[in-house]
């Protein structure tokens, strides 16, 4: 018979998100759900956060009403991972309880679903493993004509929707693509190109994205209802 690890209920879903005494010290990785591309991660330490989140990095600190506030950098990767970073992300945004043994496992389960974490052992090996691995970036993006919320509380942000195919789902685009301007009511198609970006800020992207040209452009008319 398995040994049983006993969690600790550190924290009510209705409780606020951050709790900085709660959450254990240490680099912890996604165990599950299974995502596709690069695992996300998680670092507590001295009463901030820290991790990857599946496309981009990301840091947290607690407001004075002890909420999570997240910043991540902001490339673009694949809808796969755009769409594992965005739940990610809505989860340390949202209120979430905490489970912990203490050592090896953490828990973590909110309006996005529960996501279990295992310690991680071997934090310089683990944290090359994120940074190193390929990550495909579209050379072509068609963006939408609407702009969504990509923030939560006072300070909404407006981010592009954007897909690499008509045949995909739109996906928020988190930061500007340099270069382009987009105008009220217009679809484009962007041909893009990359650079990386030497010794980048904590909090920035490793990778600039830059419009190359603008391969058609549509007016949309709204209906008026």
């Amino acid at each position: 018979m398995h040994s049983k690890i006993t969690l600790l209920l550190a924290a009510l879903l209705s409780a606020p998100a951050w709790a900085q005494a709660e959450l254990p010290a240490g680099e912890w990785q996604l165990a599950s759900p299974a995502v596709s591309g690069p695992l996300p991660t998680l670092s507590v330490q001295d009463g901030r956060v820290s991790g990857f989140a599946g496309c981009n990095r990301f840091t947290g600190h607690s407001n004075a009403e002890g909420k999570l506030v997240i910043a991540t950098t902001r490339m673009m990767c694949s809808p796969a991972m755009m769409q594992t970073e965005q739940a990610y992300i809505g989860l340390l945004s949202q209120p979430f309880r905490i489970q912990t043994d203490g050592k090896q496992q953490l828990l973590l389960t909110g309006s996005a679903g529960e996501y279990r974490f295992v310690r991680k052992l071997d934090k310089a090996a683990g944290r090359s493993a994120a940074a190193t691995a390929p990550v495909p970036r579209p050379q072509y993006l068609y963006v939408s004509a609407v702009r969504k919320n990509c923030s939560a509380g006072a300070g909404q942000m407006q981010c592009l929707q954007v897909r690499s195919s008509d045949q995909q789902p739109w996906q928020l685009f988190y930061g500007e693509i340099e270069g382009f301007k987009p105008q009220p009511d217009t679809a484009y198609y962007l041909k893009l190109r990359y650079e990386t970006v030497p010794n980048p800020p904590a909090d920035a992207s490793a990778v600039r994205t830059i419009l190359e040209r603008v391969v058609f452009s549509e007016t949309v008319k709204r209906s008026v209802m």
